[in-house]
């Protein structure tokens, strides 16, 4: 049994017009006609009542019309299966300096939507991460700015993250909901250097004449987190979802600071794993 004709059949007995229905299904009414025609040989009865005005089942098409919607149903689980498993394994790099929270939940979707897809993930620098991209070993990474040379590749804003105070817990401003960005003048400053906002945090810091004393200087958010745990001082870090322990976060009331993260893939050279990743 021809699974196209199946197809027709189900469209036809649904829309209950030759002419809707060959539309429908993207082909000519020539072509959908005798594919019906066809099947009702295959079948040996006759599946439809025809008039000029509409298309009615008979009785043997109203007994074929529920197994053959189970048998589409079932060919479409087939194909969504095989599709998945076939797929060559999503190839994902991230820039080292990015906080892997921020990526958890775009890869905890694709997981959930594609659980027979293989996904790997490579954190190195973003010089080494473009340059696989460019020889296609990845299908794209994530970085936190768009890079310089990106006439031969395309980007996506995936999530926006507002900077936030990071206290210890037992510190004063851990009682506080929001804090003027003021409050940061004289305290131990726990300075995230891979920062992508770090220019324009330091530029509104020197406008303001805000002067935090800088103990630390910390390369990843994992780090910056951690000291301000031991007590150390406080710090600039953005909002995401995961708790931290002896860590508290309160809003900056009078500034805006959003740290950005974007997908990166080359133009015109997309893979299906990644294909299916851009449509969450």
């Amino acid at each position: 049994m021809n699974l196209q004709f199946v197809k027709y059949f189900v469209t036809l007995a649904e829309v209950g017009n030759f002419t809707h229905a060959a539309e429908k299904v993207h082909v000519v009414q020539s072509t959908f006609s005798t594919g019906i025609k066809k099947l009702e040989q295959q079948v040996n009865c006759k599946l439809f009542y025809r008039d000029n005005r509409k298309v009615l089942l008979t009785d043997e098409g109203k007994q074929l019309l529920p197994k053959a919607k189970q048998l589409l149903r079932t060919w479409d689980e087939m194909e969504s299966i095989f599709s998945e498993e076939y797929c060559k394994p999503l190839k994902l790099g991230v820039v080292s300096e990015i906080d892997f929270n921020a990526i958890v939940p775009m890869m905890k979707s694709f997981h959930e939507l594609y659980p027979n897809i293989e996904t790997q993930i490579l954190e190195n620098s973003e010089v080494e991460l473009h340059q696989m991209l460019k020889n296609e070993s990845i299908d794209g990474y994530f970085q936190k700015y768009i890079p310089f040379d990106h006439s031969d590749f395309e980007y996506r804003l995936i999530r926006k993250d507002r900077l936030v105070l990071a206290v210890p817990s037992n510190h004063p401003f851990s009682a506080k909901k929001k804090l003027p960005l003021q409050a940061l003048d004289g305290q131990n400053l726990i300075e995230r250097t891979n920062c992508s906002l770090y220019s324009q945090v330091e530029e509104c810091l020197n406008k303001t004449n805000i002067r935090p004393k800088v103990v630390f200087k910390a390369k990843g958010d994992d780090m910056a987190k951690s000291l301000v745990a031991s007590g150390i001082g406080i710090s600039l870090v953005p909002s995401i979802e995961m708790e931290y322990p002896n860590v508290k976060y309160v809003q900056i009331a009078d500034q805006r600071f959003d740290r950005k993260i974007f997908v990166i893939w080359k133009k015109g050279s997309v893979s299906k794993t990644m294909e299916k990743l851009l449509k969450i």
